[in-house]
């Protein structure tokens, strides 16, 4: 026996179907919407620490160049040091956190009361900071980067009494711990150093 339909008859989804249907289709919007911020938001903190660190090395590439062609380096455990002499005023010091030395040249330092610069950690503001002669410091570092810790280790130093004293070259090697303030409240820590030696040979 066959069964016959109506024209007018129409089939369609019943109510229970159409919600399912919605439910399924409000979880997939909501993981593919999360997954997007979390790409934006690791996006964002990477975009921020590259930008960090990137002005952290280039302070630390500044110094190295200062200090791989300037004269007498003088280093010190406290951050209140300020030495203003000439070529007699050397010391060496294992983890200090000022260093100041006489700029190899005259571009910096020609219109200062003196020709020196100098570097300093201030644990107050966590930063690295920079002096021409006697000058204010400035500080290097973005405040976006905290600075946790900082040293100078100088050795030879006290070899240099004046320009051509010695063959023996002074090296300072440079240790910059710190973290960078991210996305959501996260941080990025950091470890950099390197070992600076005078460039020019005392023959």
């Amino acid at each position: 026996m066959k069964k016959h339909y109506s024209i007018n008859s129409e089939s369609g989804f019943s109510l229970i179907e159409v919600l399912v249907s919605l439910s399924l289709f409000i979880i997939v919007i909501t993981m593919g919407i999360g997954s997007l911020l979390v790409l934006i938001n690791a996006n964002a903190k990477a975009q921020n620490i590259q930008s960090a660190v990137g002005n952290v090395q280039f302070a630390l590439d500044s110094m190295a160049r200062e200090i791989r062609t300037g004269y007498a380096y003088y280093c010190s455990t406290s951050a209140s040091t300020d030495v203003t002499g000439g070529f007699d005023q050397t010391s060496d010091c294992d983890q200090g956190i000022y260093l100041s030395v006489i700029e190899g040249g005259d571009s910096l330092t020609e219109s200062a009361t003196n020709n020196r610069l100098a570097y300093r950690y201030n644990s107050g503001s966590q930063s690295i900071e920079r002096k021409i002669g006697t000058g204010s410091w400035i500080s290097l570092t973005d405040p976006a980067v905290s600075i946790d810790e900082m040293h100078f280790s100088v050795n030879d130093s006290e070899t240099r009494s004046s320009p051509t004293a010695s063959i023996i070259q002074p090296n300072v090697t440079i240790y910059i711990k710190g973290s960078i303030a991210g996305v959501s409240e996260t941080n990025a820590d950091f470890t950099l150093q390197t070992t600076v030696t005078k460039r020019v040979l005392d023959l």
